[in-house]
């Protein structure tokens, strides 16, 4: 994913998926400014357990290269 100027936001937005279809309501996505703090806005997912699955992924993967710390 590459940092975009997407109309009505003030900052670059940077938007990640991980389906066929973009766009799609229920695939899994997450998107983001690219400014101090770096939140992340995750949504979609088929079903909870899909979401919980790719939550579950990302923090191990963070966790392992040292950017957050998981109690």
């Amino acid at each position: 994913p590459k940092p975009w100027d997407m109309p009505g936001y003030n900052d670059k937005v940077i938007m990640a998926a991980g389906g066929f279809i973009e766009g799609s309501s229920i695939e899994l996505s997450a998107d983001g400014p690219m400014r101090p703090p770096y939140y992340v806005y995750f949504q979609g997912g088929l079903t909870y357990y899909h979401g919980k699955i790719a939550l579950i992924n990302v923090l191990n993967n963070l966790s392992r290269e040292g950017l957050v710390k998981i109690k």
